[in-house]
């Protein structure tokens, strides 16, 4: 018994780095998938609720939302660039300034707070609160960084419905072969490349 006494110390120590990287990364939320993932998400949009895909080419740090109609965006957070792509006309148009869809972290991580945990499609995630002008956000988030809700001011807005980790096509995050520009008003020009 006084053996095990005198190992208590340093069982102990030897664990504290465990607890310590547990409790880091509760306080610091990944906003972005750090694997590929395909994930499809029901949003409310304009008081509909929409079915969108979402894919992620982790390494990099490419992303691609396929709507219900003609229209696919692809957001290219390394050259901080979104292309929206056109299928019905076999067009695209490409503007600077990409912001990660549908949440962006906010300016202070400070402010940024963990909720508890939940289980969304089948996968745990971390609540985390946060408010962004006047609205006040949950975003769920996994370990690694898949959005699993988003609740704005206590209303659902984003909800995956269903998660699958696997490898994706780097092609799929490119404009398509014999797209053209898109045709538009002189004053978005400067907007749009």
């Amino acid at each position: 018994m006084k053996n095990l006494r005198a190992l208590v110390p340093a069982i102990v120590v030897a664990l504290l780095p465990l607890f310590g990287v547990r409790s880091w990364s509760l306080e610091k939320p990944q906003f972005t998938p750090s694997r590929d993932v395909d994930i499809v998400y029901e949003v409310v949009r304009d008081g509909r609720v929409v079915r969108e895909r979402v894919r992620w080419l982790a390494s990099d740090h490419l992303e691609r939302i396929d709507g219900s109609g003609s229209s696919a965006t692809i957001v290219d957070e390394k050259a901080n660039e979104v292309t929206f792509l056109n299928s019905a006309s076999a067009t695209y148009s490409q503007v600077e300034g990409a912001s990660p869809w549908p949440i962006a972290p906010p300016e202070n991580p400070a402010a940024v707070r963990s909720r508890g945990e939940s289980v969304v499609a089948g996968l745990r995630c971390t609540d985390w609160s946060w408010t962004d002008d006047v609205e006040a956000r949950i975003a769920c988030l996994t370990a690694d960084g898949v959005l699993m809700r988003l609740t704005v001011d206590g209303k659902v807005s984003i909800e995956a419905r269903s998660v699958s980790y696997r490898p994706q096509d780097a092609e799929i995050f490119q404009i398509p072969p014999g797209y053209a520009p898109a045709v538009m008003a002189p004053e978005m020009r400067r907007l749009v490349r």
